[in-house]
């Protein structure tokens, strides 16, 4: 072995496989560093997880004076919720069930004798579209306690808003989440008194959510039977929010989606986009940067042509001619492997600083499926190039 790399590197020009190796080490670690960085924003970007919202959209007809002054409600019909529904954009669609009867909730204090009255606002939506994983949302006819989710936003302006004008404590999630209160319910000449309790907080919708069935049960002993049951809002999941055609459909239909939720939805798919198309980049890079290796394999063997020949014309195998220049490009290629491994650690420690700013629970995602990637494209180039060697020096 020693003896025939003695013969066979003799034209062995250092600056080309420098060239090479650097070339390999910036295709891979763009490939392996476009990789884990989708893997570790892909949890981020996951409906109903991260700092963007998912791809959720509510639906609303708009409130004009002539809408106003004929008492007319602005609500979905069933032909064009199956409508909205049917689009190719869509990917699920649900409505809003309110509550059609009158609803007060009551807090009282006995330390402080204070008692705090204020009417409520009750409404539903298909268990698929709620932001909040709680063992506490059912309800059951029979039970006296109702489960609510409020928005988020509700408590960020009583925190940072009312209580601190009024000259009042900040409250927790936890701390609301173990009070509870009265809830009375008014509607078709009944009254029953039942108990309320906050069990989440939703980032997603703008209402006071309760389970369906509780809306579907209440509905049907508190409501009256000649109220109107037609959603005034819709929920809809779309599968691209980057699609013009969203914007366009209800643009063209006259009905009102919240932009800001859209644009956030938008930012979302592009940042994917762009990180494929990094990795695309990264990845055209390694196959320019093997193609350079084949071609100066070539030129080294097509240099050593007749030092090659000599050494098969004495007998020596095809196989043990080709080792030194298939070890030499293992050597290289692994090489590459572990600077590009070590590039995309330094890189992954210094987003992950920002990502936990932005997200202070933020776990990692694991690195082994970008290392198992690496290590799967390593062997691959090593077994072509092994392949390529031995049937050139054959030939």
């Amino acid at each position: 072995m020693r003896l025939i790399w003695k013969i066979l590197r003799e034209h062995i020009r250092p600056a080309q496989w420098v060239g090479f190796v650097l070339a390999n080490i910036v295709g891979l670690s763009i490939v392996l560093c476009g990789l884990q960085l989708y893997l570790d924003i892909s949890p981020l970007l996951n409906p109903g997880t991260g700092f963007m919202k998912p791809d959720y959209l509510v639906v609303t007809k708009p409130v004009s004076t002539l809408t106003t002054l004929s008492m007319d409600k602005p609500v979905f019909t069933e032909a064009e919720i199956g409508d909205i529904a049917s689009q190719p954009f869509v990917e699920q669609c649900g409505a809003f069930t309110a509550a059609r009867y009158q609803i007060s909730g009551q807090l009282k204090v006995a330390k402080l004798d204070v008692q705090l009255t204020t009417d409520l606002f009750f409404e539903s939506v298909p268990e698929d579209f709620v932001d909040v994983a709680s063992e506490e949302w059912h309800f059951s006819p029979g039970e006296t306690v109702v489960p609510i989710i409020i928005p988020q936003d509700y408590l960020n302006l009583y925190n940072f808003g009312f209580a601190s004008s009024a000259n009042m404590p900040a409250v927790s999630e936890s701390l609301i989440r173990r009070v509870r209160f009265d809830l009375y319910l008014y509607g078709n000449g009944q009254r029953e008194r039942m108990t309320g309790r906050v069990v989440g907080f939703s980032t997603r919708l703008n209402t006071i959510l309760v389970p369906e069935s509780f809306i579907r049960w209440s509905n049907e002993r508190f409501a009256p039977q000649e109220s109107a049951d037609a959603p005034s809002r819709l929920i809809v999941r779309v599968n691209n929010p980057s699609d013009r055609a969203i914007t366009t459909y209800f643009d063209e239909h006259g009905y009102h989606i919240d932009q800001d939720k859209l644009d956030s939805s938008k930012a979302g798919w592009l940042l994917r986009i762009l990180v494929v198309i990094v990795m695309c980049i990264g990845g055209l890079i390694c196959l320019l940067s093997c193609y350079v290796l084949i071609l100066s394999v070539f030129l080294l063997l097509q240099k050593n042509r007749q030092s090659v020949r000599d050494l098969l014309l004495l007998g020596y195998p095809v196989r043990r001619v080709a080792l030194p220049y298939q070890a030499l490009v293992t050597m290289l290629v692994v090489l590459s492997l572990c600077v590009s491994l070590a590039i995309m650690a330094v890189a992954r420690s210094i987003y992950v600083g920002y990502l936990r700013m932005l997200v202070p629970d933020y776990m990692l995602s694991s690195a082994l499926p970008t290392v198992l990637v690496a290590v799967g494209l390593v062997l691959l180039i090593i077994f072509v190039n092994l392949i390529l060697i031995h049937r050139h020096v054959g030939r």
